[in-house]
């Protein structure tokens, strides 16, 4: 193995992830009785056998460490029509409590709220929590989930982004 490789700078590699499309969700937890939640794009699935997903949160926020305690949380994959609740949930910080209008979400099997008409809906257990430099990354084994008619809402280059018909 080459040991003289240069690492890529931090600019680069984020500027290079912004061209990568990334599905956008909507992750839930429960912290003193009280529901949290935030926008999350670094999520996709880690195995089938168990199911599994992988979720990444910047370590510095909060959420890592109550996910960890609360040890489940739910995630909602958004559907096109749901932007202005994935910029609720990213741009509020503290007020998401607000967000959970129960007309529109329910409480899963963990008891964290997860979005009724969300794509795909999973409650997941935390399998393992670890720290990554920046990020806390979550491998959540899926416990229950829940399907939605709808196209997904997509992130790249800073933005919402939707599919266009072929």
């Amino acid at each position: 193995m080459t040991t003289d490789l240069q690492p890529v700078s931090v600019d680069d590699y984020k500027q290079a992830m912004r061209h990568v499309v990334s599905p956008v969700a909507v992750v839930t937890w429960l912290h003193a009785d009280t529901p949290e939640g935030l926008t999350v794009t670094a999520i996709c699935s880690a195995t089938t056998e168990p199911p599994t997903l992988v979720v990444c949160i910047r370590g510095d926020k909060p959420a890592a460490e109550r996910i960890r305690r609360a040890g489940h949380f739910a995630v909602s994959f958004l559907s096109d029509e749901q932007a202005e609740i994935a910029r609720r949930f990213s741009s509020h910080p503290g007020d998401e409590a607000e967000a959970f209008d129960p007309a529109l979400w329910s409480t899963g099997p963990s008891g964290a709220p997860r979005l009724d008409k969300a794509i795909s809906r999973f409650d997941c257990a935390v399998e393992q929590a670890f720290d990554q430099g920046s990020h806390t990354v979550f491998l959540g084994r899926v416990t229950d989930l829940g399907t939605a008619p709808g196209a997904s809402l997509l992130y790249r280059d800073g933005f919402f982004r939707r599919l266009s018909p072929e």
